[in-house]
């Protein structure tokens, strides 16, 4: 009587994926050191991948405070792989970083160019935030009426629009619901 054939390993998952879900899962926890580590051992493991270049540049600025490095590896990222809703984000988290607004909704406008519905982008629009038009367009922008009533939409919108969190780190994540009890 023959045995059967014992199953086939799984193809073991390569390194520098499991070291970039790792540093992932760490990110998200807001737990940036162990990200750090994570993404350095996968951009280690392969440093022409887009993924972890781009994720490493951005751990680089926010924990070694290496801005000149982490700034050309996440452009280098998307250079290599082409625009990306991931890449381009993560752009706008290093500039963001560096108290560069502008460059930040600038690499956020360019994704939601090409990636119109793309939840991520999306959530950092929004947490970035932009100038409103005047409330009344035939009037300009320090006309005293239009300054008031700038004033109220804004409070009216700041009470009734969800609340982000602007810091890299939760920069393109949706806001918290709170829990009904």
């Amino acid at each position: 009587m023959t045995e059967p054939a014992p199953p086939a390993p799984a193809a073991p998952e390569p390194a520098g994926d499991a070291a970039l879900d790792e540093g992932l899962a760490a990110f998200a926890a807001r737990d940036v050191e162990a990200a750090h580590v994570a993404f350095g051992r996968a951009y280690r493991r392969d440093s022409r991948a887009p993924r972890p270049m781009s994720w490493y540049g951005v751990t680089l600025v926010l924990v070694e405070r290496n801005s000149n490095l982490g700034v050309a590896l996440c452009d280098q990222a998307v250079r290599a792989s082409g625009p990306d809703p991931e890449l381009l984000l993560n752009v706008a988290r290093v500039h963001l970083a560096l108290n560069q607004r502008d460059r930040s909704i600038r690499a956020i406008a360019r994704g939601l160019e090409l990636w119109p519905r793309d939840a991520r982008l999306l959530a950092a629009r929004e947490a970035l935030g932009s100038r409103s038009a005047p409330v009344l367009p035939f009037l300009s922008r320090k006309n005293p009426l239009n300054r008031t009533l700038g004033k109220l939409r804004h409070r009216w919108r700041r009470r009734h629009a969800p609340v982000y969190e602007l810091s890299p780190i939760a920069l393109g994540a949706p806001p918290e619901t709170p829990e009904a009890p």
